[in-house]
């Protein structure tokens, strides 16, 4: 599987991953089906290095409002940093991972360049999504 992800939007994650650390930064990948069109900066409610939450009244609202786009647009996936780490799935992500058909976009900032990486989880196992333009 192959997933579309413009450079501009790669560069928006890694910012916001810049912004938020020595926290984990969290946000919503918008998009259709292997297409992310946008992402969207969401608070860490988390407020940890090492973990991250997105409020569940706020993603039901997104949910909400995303109907609502002409053409539609859904909620594709989420993102998340590792201030000090790598662009991979930690033991954590594997077992809180809820949403299957999800991708998981990581940013490692412990990489040298940072590394965003996308993934998809399912029961407890990561498989690597390739990225294009």
């Amino acid at each position: 599987m192959a997933v579309k992800m413009p450079p501009a939007v790669r560069r928006a994650i890694v910012a916001h991953a810049r912004r938020d650390r020595p926290n984990e930064c969290c946000g919503l990948l918008l998009g259709t089906s292997n297409v992310v069109q946008f992402a969207l900066p969401m608070a860490n409610d988390a407020a940890s290095a090492t973990r991250f939450r997105i409020d569940d009244a706020a993603h039901i609202e997104w949910r909400r409002l995303l109907r609502s786009f002409a053409p539609p647009l859904s909620i594709v996936g989420v993102y998340h940093s590792h201030p000090r780490g790598a662009a991979e799935p930690s033991p954590r992500d594997l077992a809180e991972a809820m949403y299957p058909d999800w991708l998981y976009a990581i940013v490692g900032l412990g990489e040298r360049p940072p590394a965003l990486r996308v993934f998809q989880i399912s029961r407890g196992r990561a498989r690597r999504v390739s990225l294009r333009v």
